[in-house]
């Protein structure tokens, strides 16, 4: 399932996570977090599909987890403070990479993993979030009265207006298992308020975002939405 965000209007495409889709959709999902402010800048089209179902694939997206899972349990103030940060910058590229090459102790899940960095980042923010303790439902609905975070690309942006427009959706997004049911469900939920935070973001062109980036970047808004209180 792929959605596809136009002017406002949320379309969903169901389908091999590989399948054809029109060359004017931007793979939001696929392209690496530092690279996330440019919404022109586009994989080809035989890496992106390769990317896509690897963002799909149901052990990949469960190891992944598991090992941004382990990260963060190891070293949360840091996965904290990197995530906090700036991520279309250099200094994020660098904080980032070390992050996750220097902890030995998580090294078994390399080399069977192969992930876009908003993917990994994603599951970090899910794994700092659930260490909160309060309810995640409540804990956005607080979050949401309060500024909202800094927003550093157009795709954060409209993350930021979806997490603070809907915390319960977004929440019970973040409980469902990758690739289950209940995931896509609460991905459609999610269909109308990602229209309008596009639209009030003044999206210019069509957004294709996948459950997987979907998911992953309401998490790092959520995150950080959460820490700024």
């Amino acid at each position: 399932m792929r959605i596809v965000v136009l002017l406002g209007v949320v379309l969903f495409a169901y389908g091999s996570a590989a399948g054809a889709q029109s060359s004017n959709d931007t793979p939001i999902d696929n392209l690496p977090a530092r690279d996330d402010a440019s919404v022109d800048k586009m994989l080809s089209d035989a890496e992106r599909d390769r990317a896509a179902t690897r963002a799909n694939d149901s052990a990949s997206r469960a190891a992944l987890a598991e090992w941004a899972g382990c990260l963060a349990s190891r070293n949360p103030a840091e996965t904290a403070r990197v995530l906090s940060m700036d991520f279309t910058s250099s200094t994020y590229d660098r904080a980032f990479r070390l992050l996750t090459d220097e902890d030995k102790q998580c090294r078994g899940f390399r080399g069977t993993l192969r992930t876009q960095r908003l993917l990994l980042a994603g599951e970090l923010a899910e794994a700092l979030i659930e260490r909160g303790g309060a309810p995640v439902g409540n804990a956005l609905t607080k979050a949401a009265a309060a500024p909202a975070t800094p927003a550093f690309s157009f795709t954060d942006r409209v993350a930021i207006c979806v997490v603070r427009s809907v915390p319960s959706d977004v929440a019970k997004l973040f409980a469902t298992e990758r690739n289950s049911s209940d995931e896509s469900d609460a991905v459609q939920a999610l269909a109308t308020p990602m229209g309008l935070c596009a639209r009030a973001a003044q999206a210019r062109k069509p957004l294709s975002i996948n459950p997987a980036g979907l998911r992953a970047m309401l998490a790092t808004a959520a995150f950080r939405s959460l820490k700024d209180l």
